[in-house]
């Protein structure tokens, strides 16, 4: 029976970067877990749409990072309290795919 020789691997696989921004995410949500989330008061409400409303717009215009995190916090601070979820997960979900973007600038 003849042997083949197989070079060792070198480092394995590279590691994927959503994974890594997954896990710093981690460990800033337990260095947050303190924070205060109390209700803001439903006057600000109508503001923070129209801040959504301008900052879409914006986005709309340039489809810049900033219009569209703008946009979607503003629309998450707008929205009424069943529907923030839905809104605080587009956030976190344009927020990962930022971080993870700018790791790739490194």
């Amino acid at each position: 029976m003849a042997e083949t020789a197989t070079a060792p691997r070198k480092g394995g696989r590279k590691p994927d970067p959503l994974t890594q921004v997954i896990s710093e995410l981690k460990v800033q949500i337990k260095s947050l877990e303190a924070v205060s989330t109390l209700e803001y008061p439903t006057t600000r409400i109508r503001t923070y749409d129209e801040r959504a409303s301008a900052w879409g717009r914006q986005y709309g215009k340039e489809a810049t990072l900033d219009g569209l995190i703008l946009s979607l916090a503003f629309e998450a601070l707008a929205c009424f309290a069943h529907e923030r979820r839905y809104s605080l997960v587009q956030l976190a979900a344009a927020a990962l795919i930022a971080a993870e973007r700018s790791g790739e600038d490194q």
